[in-house]
């Protein structure tokens, strides 16, 4: 039995910048609601998140490959779609569109492009629902970053619950920022999240990711390290910025002689390094109490503590507002893509530094 609702249907399907797996949204929207109906992960398997990432060297260019795993993202992509539309009683027909962003294995603004891997097309043929992907290239075409994007949906989100001012910072493998203020609004990249955690416990420990920040607990913060790591030029660049596996990388990393210190120190410095980054922002915000956090750091136990303990923001996770962190972005991406079907311009300037609104998004029909 279909659920009976006036709202439209759609979902949203991320793979971010941890490029460990992907999450789906099944979604109802309106202009002044979004409820989250049903929502399902998979994991990658350790082989094809490492094919994703070795996508990221900038010295990588194999074209084939990168379809070949953009087929393999969207053949995930639509056996998890068929698994909700079955358990929920619902035929495509029902679903207005499908906003899905890959994983992103180029963003070079600079050069005007980002690309994320995944077949659209597949997508929409084999699921016959219409489907928006490709939401960043227009803004970049704009001479905008093309990141982040969503903070106009942090925006909305906080509009549904009638919250004039709050925060939110998303902790993927990057952490970036939103800030809203009444109807203004600004947002930007931070820096590493959870990408050079993830790769330091995988190079040791031969483990995805460090639960909790258990790891990162058992080793001490080195001081002189962290002093090196913060010393890069991008955390002294002002806004508009974005970033990702681009520049802060394995070569970045190298000069640091990691090999040479405690390995659980040097874990617990990189957790710092997220945490004195957020911290940072934290300091310059006066009248701001409320702060969400999402994203799959909001899960670090440990680098929840750091954020609730060293500042004076009363800090949250996005379930307060009703949506668990690791659904924040797919829902961002199932509200994209009804901007975009409706041919709505979103307005990106105190964002990305886009000159003009912009439709985001490629249209695929079935």
């Amino acid at each position: 039995m279909q659920p009976k609702s006036d709202k439209k249907l759609f979902f949203g399907i991320m793979s971010g910048t941890s490029s460990d797996g992907l999450d789906v949204a099944l979604c109802s929207i309106d202009d002044n609601q979004i409820k989250i109906i049903d929502s399902i992960s998979q994991k990658y398997s350790k082989k094809l998140q490492m094919e994703i990432i070795e996508l990221n060297s900038p010295s990588f260019d194999d074209l084939n490959k990168s379809n070949i795993l953009g087929n393999k993202i969207s053949d995930i992509s639509i056996k998890l779609i068929d698994q909700l539309l079955f358990k929920n009683g619902l035929r495509p027909s029902s679903i207005e569109a499908i906003g899905i962003h890959g994983p992103t294995v180029r963003h070079v603004p600079r050069d005007f492009y980002s690309l994320q891997i995944g077949n659209e097309f597949l997508l929409a043929n084999r699921t016959q629902i219409k489907t928006v992907s490709n939401f960043r290239n227009m803004d970049i075409a704009s001479n905008g970053e093309g990141a982040p994007l969503i903070p106009l949906f942090h925006k909305y989100l906080l509009n549904t619950k009638n919250i004039k001012k709050g925060v939110f910072v998303n902790i993927g493998g990057f952490s970036n920022i939103s800030i809203v203020n009444n109807n203004s609004i600004k947002g930007y990249d931070l820096g590493p999240g959870n990408v050079f955690m993830d790769f330091w416990i995988n190079k040791i420990k031969n483990k995805k990711y460090d639960k909790n920040g258990s790891w990162a607990k058992s080793g001490a913060v080195l001081d002189d390290l962290l002093k090196r790591l913060l010393n890069d030029a991008f955390f002294k660049k002002k806004p508009p910025k974005s970033t990702g596996r681009d520049y802060f990388n394995l070569k970045w990393l190298a000069k640091f002689q990691l090999n040479d210190l405690k390995p659980e120190d040097v874990q617990r410095t990189f957790l710092e390094l997220t945490a004195v980054l957020i911290l940072r922002e934290f300091e310059k915000l006066t009248g701001y109490k409320n702060v969400f956090i999402c994203g799959g750091g909001a899960n670090n136990n440990l680098l929840m503590d750091q954020l609730l303990t060293r500042s004076q923001k009363n800090v949250h996770t996005t379930e307060y507002l009703g949506i668990k962190p690791e659904l924040i972005e797919p829902a961002g991406f199932a509200w994209l893509a009804r901007q975009s079907i409706n041919n709505k311009r979103l307005n990106y300037k105190t964002i990305t530094g886009a000159k003009k609104d912009n439709i985001l998004g490629v249209v695929v029909h079935p």
